[in-house]
């Protein structure tokens, strides 16, 4: 036969330079073809080929002097395709930098959707703080006409629990799961609801509803308060603790008023009074704070992580944010409470004390301010307003808009508190409410003098006072979370709670006349503007920044940032 009617051999594989023919003695190189293990890629087979090292081979330890003589059998083949991969195990962990990597959600609602198990974590104490803000503005006098002259030990009745409870709160720190005390208090709350919702003019009943819901938002204060800073992303932790914890006192303040002031008032004894529905209230704020510390309360990592549950703490930080997956954010949240816990480790327990001292001072001046802002005194600045009023009915948008305002200073700046800050709110809300503090003190002191009172300008003063006020105090959420080293953390947070209820204590206590009144407010105008000097050069700004970072900055009195 012709040879040209043959067909050209193949063009030969690998290099240029290969021999032509070389293709019929040795299998094509580069790609695999049939009946011809692939080149270049780990043997198929159970059996090592000459040359190769078996599967799973381990190579000894590199150094930098000369390569140990290596012995695999016969020589390997020529080979022109790619090098086989080799099998040198997991690559070597990588120093995480000093703060977590995490990936910010941009806009609001994304941050939210993805952190919302983090405020779930603590919504319990949400109803149950809820409920205490209701029974504050109870105490300091918005309640029914029938109770208008209470004893004083049932005016601070409920101050009393909450500082019963805080001291308990002490003894418990970490000690008992975060649910279980989250599941007792609103129980508590509960039974106070009932107690309260089941009985007519009684204050023996009265009095024990408030002990028991008092005691309640007094032993879930620190735990909650110290939870929500360390389940919380550095990000959102100024919203959530100031959202669970300032918003919801306030807001269960607002509520008293709203039904308090627009309650219709009957003389029958067996008609539904509003003593009642603050018990119906307050029993279905327990029941719904059980359901939800039973379902998703979620305990703190650190705590966890410093019990020695690393796998248990992972999974907790799965749980905290959506998807519930592991990813690399997760891990470096992990490392994060990790340089936490070692920086904690390092004090002592005297260390801690001495380095909690300095934050101590200042959350305690702040939320005595907090307390004093809407004490007895207050209100009846609110009540000394209404003496222009001529007509009953025009009292009720009076009381809602001074209860509105108060509420609304606190949900502006909880929203704010990841944009603007902790320490420009405050400062600003500290100055203004000094300067209205006198401005009020002024037209009080006018009734003492002069037997007049420009009721519609206190009212008014009153509730810018009380907008610029819940301003002033949001930021002390995220700081009571952020400022005290952990080994005494549930313990100073409980001690500076305690001190604002002390505040509460010793305001209701006092007897009432014109002229204390309006020396109340130059008093508390002072404190105020001190506070806002002092601030300046004291209150550390810490937002955006992680546990960690946030305690160094209480270190010592002076913090200039801003």
């Amino acid at each position: 036969m012709n040879d040209k009617y043959l067909p050209p051999d193949p063009p030969s594989y690998g290099f240029t330079s290969a021999p032509p023919g070389s293709s019929q003695n040795y299998p094509p190189q580069g790609y695999p073809q049939h009946g011809y293990p692939p080149q270049g890629y780990p043997p198929q087979t159970s059996y090592p080929q000459p040359g190769y090292p078996p599967q799973n081979y381990v190579p000894p330890p590199q150094n930098f002097g000369a390569p140990p003589p290596q012995n695999y059998g016969s020589p390997p083949p020529q080979n022109f395709g790619p090098p086989p991969p080799q099998n040198y195990g997991p690559p070597p962990t990588q120093p995480l930098p000093s703060s977590p990597i995490v990936v910010q959600p941009t806009g609001w609602y994304n941050r939210n959707q993805k952190n919302k198990p983090q405020s779930n974590a603590a919504g319990a104490a949400a109803l149950i703080f809820l409920s205490g803000g209701m029974n504050i503005a109870w105490s300091i006098g918005f309640h029914n006409f029938y109770v208008q002259y209470l004893p004083v030990h049932t005016r601070v009745a409920w101050f009393i629990g909450a500082i019963i409870g805080g001291v308990f709160s002490c003894f418990l720190a970490n000690k008992l799961p975060k649910k279980v005390v989250l599941c007792f208090c609103s129980l508590l709350v509960m039974i106070g609801g009932i107690v309260i919702a089941s009985t007519r003019y009684n204050i023996k009943a009265i009095e024990a509803s408030l002990y028991l819901d008092g005691i309640a938002n007094g032993l879930a204060f620190a735990p909650t308060m110290a939870l929500a800073g360390e389940v919380s992303v550095f990000y959102m932790r100024g919203a959530i603790t100031a959202s669970i914890e300032q918003m919801c006192y306030t807001l269960g303040f607002f509520i008293q008023i709203i039904y308090v002031s627009s309650w219709s008032t009957s003389y029958n004894y067996n008609s539904f009074n509003a003593e009642q529905m603050h018990g119906v209230l307050a029993g279905i704020y327990g029941l719904i704070g059980l359901v939800i510390a039973g379902i998703l309360c979620i305990e703190s990592p650190v705590i966890t992580l410093a019990n020695g549950e690393e796998q248990k703490a992972l999974d907790l930080l799965r749980r905290l944010q959506r998807p519930y997956t592991i990813t690399t954010e997760t891990y470096a949240q992990l490392e994060e409470h990790k340089r936490y816990l070692a920086q904690n480790k390092d004090l002592s327990t005297s260390q801690s004390i001495v380095q909690a001292l300095p934050a101590f001072v200042r959350l305690c001046y702040l939320r005595a301010l907090n307390a004093m802002s809407f004490s007895t005194f207050v209100f009846y600045a609110l009540i000394v307003s209404f003496t222009s009023s001529y007509y009953l009915s025009s009292l009720t948008w009076r009381f809602i808009a001074f209860g509105a305002a108060r509420w609304l200073g606190t949900f502006i700046s909880s929203f704010c508190m990841e944009s603007a800050g902790r320490k420009g709110p405050t400062l600003f809300g500290l100055v203004v409410c000094g300067g209205l503090s006198f401005g009020i003190a002024k037209l009080i002191g006018d009734v003492y003098s002069i037997h007049y009172a420009d009721g519609d300008t206190i009212l008014a003063l009153l509730c810018v006072f009380q907008l610029f006020a819940g301003i002033a105090s949001t930021a002390t959420s995220a700081y009571l979370s952020e400022a005290y080293p952990l080994g005494v953390k549930q313990h100073f947070i409980a001690s500076t709670f305690i001190v604002e209820m002390l505040v509460f204590i010793i305001i209701s206590s006092v007897k009432y006349s014109i002229q204390g009144h309006a020396i109340f407010f130059y008093f508390l105008g002072a404190l105020y503007l001190i506070g806002f000097f002092l601030g300046i050069f004291c209150l550390p700004e810490t937002r955006r920044t992680t546990l960690r970072e946030s305690q160094d900055k209480f270190k010592g009195m002076i913090s200039m940032g801003f």
